[in-house]
């Protein structure tokens, strides 16, 4: 009987003492550090001397003014440059078939002009009695079809992105860039703002132009939207075809610039965790919206003068998604 008794209090005793045990995940500050997670997973405390708090580095961040860039695949259009023959331009694109439409519709514009010309002076024959109704009626005709010929052309190039008449007034020795943007920095590119392209030919050498004017169709396949920029082409280096990088640069007056590695992605989304009080983290939805192989600059989810964990995100990231 004595033996069965000690048998039950020694069984007694381990129980009571498993039951002392924290959960998985869960943890309760005491002689161990283990931290306690809450407010599902957004927060994660450690007790005061936990070894664990040697393994994190915080830095206090503050906002400032940070330049915010869009980068984008681009290539050459077309390049305009002055005729041998006399004062006109000349304008060659990627595409010999597109070279040859615009080369069609110049012809179509100039038979337009003729033809306007000449029912203005048919008009005026006509009123003074020099001309019959026959020779009026032939006129109109002829000025009809000569607008319908050019208006068909222009409507062709401007289904590919090319308005004819603002040719017009681009100087000679100059090269029109198609940046295809993503949609989701559409927001990010203005008109008139200014562009640093990098052509794949010259990759040491960054040209400047300007965004002069912004697709209103968004690609459905690609889920882009198109920026042509003008850049000066001097010595004529720059040729149609060409692949290129267009960078499209954003002062914004309040941003902070955070190390790459105080970032975490989950499911795509972006997090940061912020040190409010010693030995407690949280977790932070931020939004990005420009990064580098070591930076990057957020927008939302952080405030002046808090401290942001610039090491040991890991550890956090996976306590705090139960990892």
């Amino acid at each position: 009987m004595t033996q069965r008794i000690v048998v039950s209090v020694l069984l007694s005793a381990l129980l009571a003492g498993g039951c002392t045990e924290n959960p998985p995940g869960e943890g309760a500050p005491g002689g161990q550090g283990k931290a306690v997670i809450t407010d599902d997973g957004r927060t994660i405390t450690f007790p005061q001397g936990s070894p664990a708090l040697a393994q994190f580095a915080v830095s206090g961040v503050k906002k400032s003014r940070a330049t915010i860039s869009v980068v984008a695949p681009a290539r050459i259009v077309a390049s305009i440059g002055a005729s041998t023959a006399g004062k006109d331009k000349v304008v060659l694109f990627e595409s010999p078939d597109i070279t040859s439409l615009y080369s069609s519709y110049r012809q179509s514009r100039s038979n337009a002009d003729r033809a306007s010309r000449n029912l203005v002076r048919i008009q005026d024959m006509f009123d003074n009695q020099a001309a019959t109704g026959k020779d009026l009626n032939e006129a109109e005709n002829d000025a009809a079809t000569a607008h319908a010929s050019m208006a068909e052309m222009e409507g062709r190039l401007r289904a590919l992105g090319f308005s004819p008449a603002e040719f017009d007034g681009v100087p000679v020795n100059t090269v029109w860039v198609i940046a295809d943007v993503p949609e989701t920095d559409l927001n990010q590119v203005h008109h008139g703002e200014p562009a640093t392209i990098t052509f794949n030919s010259f990759p040491d050498a960054a040209y400047k132009g300007r965004a002069e004017a912004v697709g209103d169709i968004v690609d459905p396949v690609t889920r882009t939207v198109k920026v042509r920029v003008s850049v000066p082409n001097r010595g004529g280096k720059l040729l149609p075809g060409m692949f290129a990088r267009a960078e499209f640069g954003e002062e914004h007056p309040s941003a902070i610039i955070l190390p790459l590695a105080a970032v975490v992605t989950v499911e795509g989304k972006d997090h940061v965790f912020v040190e409010p009080a010693p030995g407690v983290f949280q977790r932070r939805d931020v939004t990005l919206v420009n990064s580098t192989r070591s930076e990057v600059v957020v927008l939302k989810g952080i405030a002046d003068d808090e401290q942001v964990v610039t090491k040991g995100t890991m550890l956090l990231k996976g306590l705090s998604f139960g990892y």
